[in-house]
C-alpha cells in the first residue's frame, strides 16, 4: 500500500488540529465565562476576565443545593452522591447483565439462539420515548416513583442490546481452544464465564463501563420523569432546574456546568486508549 506523502500527513494533521479546536471552543468559552463577574459573560463574551473569580464556583454550588440548609454545600453533596450511586450501580448492573447475555449468545448452544439474538438487536431500533408511558404506569403501580429503582431496574433486568452485542463479539473472538481446555479441566459454564471469558474481555468491560458512566452521569430524561423530591435529584436534573432560574447569572450557570462536566472529561481522557482497544476487539469476529 502506498504511504501518504509528508505533505498529505501535514494537511491531515492540520485538519485534525482545526477540528479539535472547533470542538474545544465551547468548553473554553464556558470556562472563560465561569470566571467573569456578573454580566460580563454577555457584555464581553470573547474577552478574558481581568481577574479570575473562582468564588463563582462556590456560589453556584451553594445555589444548586439550596434545598438543604444544613450546610453551605450539603445540598450539592447530596446531589453528587445520588448521581455517583446511580452511576456506579448502573455500571455494575450493565456489565453483569450484558456480559451474561453476550456469553450465552456466544458460547452456549440452545434452540432459537440466533433468532433470539436478532430480537435483541431489534431492540436497538426501539426509541426509549416509545416506552415511557407503559414504563411509568408499571413503576407507579409498583410504588417506585421518586426512587432510584426506575433508573436502575432496566440496567439489571434488561441490559442494553448494543452492550450485549459488544460482549458477544468479544467472546466470539476468544479462541475456542481456550474454552475447550477449561472444560477439560472440569470448569462448568459459570466457571468458564467468570474465570476465563470475562477476564479475557477486560477491554470490552472497560468500554461498557465508560459508555454507561457517560450515559448515567449525563442522563436528564429518566430522572426528570421519575424523581420529584429535591433530595433525590441528580446533578443534571438540578442543573436543568438551575438553568431555568432567571435570577441566576450566566457566570454561575457556566461554573455549575463546568463542575458537572469535569468528571466526564477526566474519565474520557484517562480511558480513551482502553475504549479504542475494546472497540477494536469487538470488530475482530463477525
Amino acid at each position: 500500500m502506498k504511504q501518504p506523502s509528508s505533505g498529505a500527513k501535514l494537511a491531515r494533521n492540520a485538519a485534525l488540529v482545526v477540528l479539535g479546536l472547533l470542538f474545544l471552543a465551547p468548553f473554553a468559552w464556558m470556562l472563560n465565562a465561569s470566571l467573569k463577574p456578573e454580566g460580563a459573560a454577555i457584555a464581553t463574551p470573547l474577552a478574558l476576565p481581568e481577574v479570575a473569580r473562582w468564588e463563582n464556583y462556590g456560589a453556584a454550588l451553594r445555589q444548586m443545593g439550596a434545598f438543604d440548609e444544613s450546610g453551605p454545600y450539603a445540598g450539592f453533596v447530596t446531589l453528587a452522591l445520588n448521581t455517583l450511586l446511580i452511576t456506579s450501580l448502573s455500571i455494575a448492573f450493565q456489565i453483569l447483565t450484558c456480559s451474561l447475555a453476550g456469553y450465552a449468545f456466544a458460547c452456549l448452544r440452545f434452540r432459537g439462539r440466533d433468532a433470539l439474538f436478532v430480537l435483541v438487536l431489534a431492540g436497538m431500533m426501539l426509541p426509549a420515548q416509545a416506552l415511557v408511558i407503559p414504563q411509568f404506569v408499571l413503576y407507579q403501580q409498583l410504588g417506585w416513583i421518586d426512587t432510584f429503582l426506575p433508573l436502575l431496574a432496566p440496567c439489571l433486568l434488561g441490559g442494553a442490546p448494543f452492550f450485549i452485542f459488544l460482549f458477544r463479539q468479544a467472546f466470539l473472538s476468544i479462541p475456542r481452544d481456550v474454552v475447550e481446555a477449561a472444560r477439560m479441566d472440569g470448569c462448568g459454564a459459570w466457571s468458564i464465564y467468570a474465570r476465563v471469558m470475562l477476564p479475557l474481555a477486560k477491554p470490552v468491560v472497560a468500554t461498557v463501563a465508560i459508555f454507561t458512566f457517560l450515559a448515567a452521569w449525563n442522563d436528564l430524561w429518566t430522572p426528570l420523569i421519575y424523581l420529584n423530591s429535591p433530595e433525590n435529584q441528580t446533578l443534571t436534573l438540578a442543573l436543568a432546574g438551575f438553568s431555568r432560574t432567571y435570577r441566576v447569572a450566566v457566570e454561575y450557570l457556566m461554573a455549575a456546568s463546568t463542575v458537572v462536566l469535569l468528571p466526564c472529561l477526566v474519565v474520557y481522557f484517562l480511558t480513551q486508549r482502553v475504549f479504542v482497544r475494546g472497540v477494536q476487539l469487538t470488530a475482530t469476529k463477525g
